[in-house]
């Protein structure tokens, strides 16, 4: 049995009649009536009962062809449904990236990606960046947001965001009457910091500065999130380094102090990150398109 003569099937049973079958399926009466006989011997029942060149229904034949418009109709259902994918309307995206992209940057592009593909599932998980570079390469993510471009060989980066790390601390901190920080200020009057976990991106880089210019490193606190670092340092149990996209609200309202370091670029570029060696679907293409678009719109001081 197989589609064709269920189809064929259907369309004998409706007319009763193997010329209008023959011709609206566009075969010949002989090639109607053999596909017929291939259906009833490979289901070993008589489907049809021929009397004088007329056709009817058996009693299996109704109970099958039941089932053959149950069938068709699913087959049209499925037909329909796999076009809504190639056309890339349709499908699921998952999405790793850091604390500062995936909460504070975006919620607003994803919201209007959903504006316009309503049938589109969006899954947005919050990870660091090793566990975003080990996924995308595993193909476990569609994309990952990381700050800077990876060197794995399976792995492409386009640029998406230039964002601006700053000095946070409490309003009732030494430092919130000054308006900016120098190397030297902070190599000689260091001060407890809490950082992010093993493995953040803003961590390694915040590291990376500390060892470079012989910074003492006094860890007082480890968090795992951009929001509780900001609680600890409103109740100023010591100073951090976050993104000024995820304090704007806090300096904006005065609860956190924002320093920059003047003799120091603390600017920091995040990629769009796919593994090349997976096939883009539709809806990948279409969602790697709208992110490239917009992403000059996402800050037009700090775009690229």
């Amino acid at each position: 049995m197989n589609i064709h003569q269920v189809h064929i099937f259907n369309i004998a049973a409706k007319t009763l009649s193997i010329t209008k079958t023959a011709k609206k399926m566009r075969l010949s009466q002989p090639s109607v009536s053999i596909q017929i006989k291939d259906l009833e011997d490979s289901l070993n029942v008589k489907l049809f009962e021929r009397i004088n060149r007329k056709i009817t229904l058996t009693d299996a034949g109704k109970v099958f062809y039941s089932y053959s418009e149950k069938l068709l109709n699913l087959i049209d259902e499925i037909n329909a449904v796999m076009n809504e994918f190639s056309s890339g309307d349709v499908g699921k995206l998952i999405l790793g990236t850091s604390n500062t992209v995936g909460i504070y940057v975006l919620p607003k592009y994803l919201g209007e990606f959903k504006e316009m593909f309503p049938k589109a599932e969006i899954s947005l998980m919050i990870m660091n960046r090793q566990e975003a570079l080990e996924q995308c390469i595993s193909g476990e993510l569609d994309f990952s947001f990381l700050q800077d471009p990876p060197k794995h060989p399976d792995l492409h980066a386009d640029f998406f965001m230039r964002d601006e790390l700053m000095i946070v601390c409490s309003p009732k901190h030494r430092w919130a009457a000054r308006d900016h920080l120098t190397i030297k200020m902070l190599a000689s009057e260091p001060e407890p910091i809490i950082l992010r976990e093993e493995g953040s991106g803003t961590r390694g880089l915040i590291e990376y500065v500390l060892k470079r210019y012989g910074i003492e490193r006094k860890v007082t606190m480890e968090m795992s999130s951009s929001e509780g670092i900001k609680r600890a340092v409103e109740a100023n149990l010591g100073i951090a380094v976050l993104s000024r996209n995820v304090i704007r609200t806090e300096v904006k309202n005065g609860s956190l102090v924002a320093l920059s370091i003047k003799d120091l670029n603390t600017k920091r570029d995040f990629y769009i990150v796919y593994n090349k060696k997976r096939k883009f679907m539709p809806l990948m293409e279409k969602f790697h398109d709208f992110i490239i678009e917009k992403r000059s719109l996402i800050d037009p001081l700090f775009s690229a």
